[in-house]
């Protein structure tokens, strides 16, 4: 019995002592658990606590660098520096890629904004544009129109005084009167040369008609609405003429290269014109021996011819430069061509009128044609047998008899003074076919006051 109670005791002994052993056991896993769970807090706060910073220093750092264009504080490579407690975490790569996203995401924005203001710029350019070229477009119509009716008012009010100095110079061919009024008649001559050239360059067309008409007489009919075309020297030339279409441009554009020749050579010197024959056209040349134009000049009346420089009658200037901008717009309407070179053989400047085959035709037989200078009538009788001169105008010069004694000069009057019959003739014998009409609106021209010359 004793046995047994021991044996008892001893079994619930060992039962205690084991229950006591697993509870401790378990006390002390739950504690390492517990300790375990502590620290992972202790971790979890930790990190929490980088994170925010982490967050606070993006905010206030990182964000506001991208959006003003610096680089942010970082590490090598420009990325965020992350507190060693986040080492390891998705949270750690997420917060050192954060940068470059951020920069990338306002880059974006950036060149979206750059583009729509670019859009909004060049809309607002060509609208700029589209006014100015419309406001432009019609201030040119306004100039036009105001030069057009100023030009053609000066071209009528020239041809009604080119009508009665003719007038004048029928009634006064055998008294005083007729030298001055044969000058009266060639400035009335140059004044249609300018106003007729504006008009043209304000959109007129030529209106004077002609026959066909020789290269002879095509330049001095040149020669006859220029000053100083004594110094003119040509040969004859009257096996060429040109179609009557466009005789009265070729006159025009001729007297522009010729007056440019006589207004930037010497005084003394003389203006050569000569003619070459090819095969496809015929090249009416005009040598001078004056300045010759620079390259950049050349530059400038190729520019001109072409049509780049010659459009626009508001940007003439305070000193409008009309002459080859009025030839060029002949030679585009009428199918020739004006070009200039330098130096020639007297080291001036070469202009050559390239008049196309198409242009030409053979001249008809006329009558024959009177002797150029004839002799002072103040000076000699009257020689009825003598053939007729004509003017400017067109005009017969008939040789007048003798003068009553009172009025008889006894010296003859320098050859070459402007005006008189011996002069007169020399320019006016090419030119009397071009007053047998008077023009009704424009001839074309050039500003014999501010030519652009060599």
């Amino acid at each position: 019995m004793t046995e047994l109670i021991l044996s008892a005791a001893t079994l619930l002994t060992l039962a205690g002592v084991g229950s006591a052993w697993h509870f401790r056991r378990k006390r002390d896993r739950a504690e390492r658990q517990a300790e375990l769970l502590r620290r992972h807090a202790d971790l979890l706060t930790r990190q929490l606590l980088a994170a925010e910073q982490c967050v606070g220093y993006v905010a206030a750092t990182v964000v506001p660098a991208a959006v003003g264009g610096r680089p942010g504080r970082g590490g090598p490579g420009g990325e965020l520096v992350v507190p060693p407690h986040l080492d390891g975490t998705q949270l750690a790569e997420q917060l050192r890629a954060l940068p470059g996203a951020v920069a990338s995401a306002v880059e974006q924005v950036r060149a979206q904004e750059r583009t729509a203001a670019a859009q909004a710029a060049d809309q607002v350019r060509q609208d700029v544009e589209r006014q100015v070229a419309q406001v432009r477009q019609e201030s040119v119509g306004v100039a036009r129109a105001a030069v057009r009716g100023f030009a053609n008012n000066v071209v009528a009010r020239a041809a009604m005084l080119g009508r009665t100095v003719s007038q004048g110079v029928r009634r006064h061919v055998s008294d005083e009167a007729y030298a001055t009024l044969v000058e009266i008649d060639h400035l009335a001559q140059q004044m249609l040369l300018t106003a007729s050239g504006y008009a043209v360059l304000a959109g007129d067309k030529l209106s004077r008609r002609w026959p066909a008409t020789t290269l002879t007489d095509i330049v001095q009919a040149a020669m006859g609405r220029i000053e100083g075309y004594e110094r003119i020297k040509h040969p004859e030339m009257g096996s060429v003429a040109v179609e009557g279409r466009a005789v009265e441009a070729v006159v025009h554009a001729f007297a522009v290269l010729l007056d440019n020749a006589l207004r930037y050579s010497p005084p003394s010197a003389s203006v050569h014109v000569s003619l070459e024959q090819g095969h496809h056209a015929c090249f009416l040349i005009v040598d001078d021996a004056g300045l010759r134009m620079d390259d950049e000049r050349l530059l400038w009346a190729s520019d001109v011819m072409s049509g780049k420089q010659r459009n626009d009658i508001t940007r003439l200037g305070a000193h409008p430069q009309t002459g080859l901008r009025v030839a060029s717009v002949l030679a585009e309407d009428y199918g020739f061509r004006v070009e200039l070179t330098a130096p020639n053989i007297y080291q001036g400047t070469r202009a050559m009128l390239v008049l196309p085959k198409n242009l030409l035709t053979t001249p008809t037989p006329a009558e024959p044609v009177a002797s150029p200078v004839p002799s002072d009538p103040a000076a000699e009788p009257e020689l009825p047998a003598a053939p007729a001169t004509t003017t400017a105008s067109g005009l017969t010069v008939r040789r007048r008899s003798a003068a009553p004694a009172v009025s008889r000069r006894t010296a003859e009057p320098p050859a070459a003074e402007p005006g008189r019959p011996a002069v007169a003739a020399a320019w006016a014998e090419g030119s009397r076919h071009g007053r047998q009409g008077e023009p009704s609106q424009t001839s074309a021209g050039h500003d014999a006051a501010h030519d652009e010359g060599h």
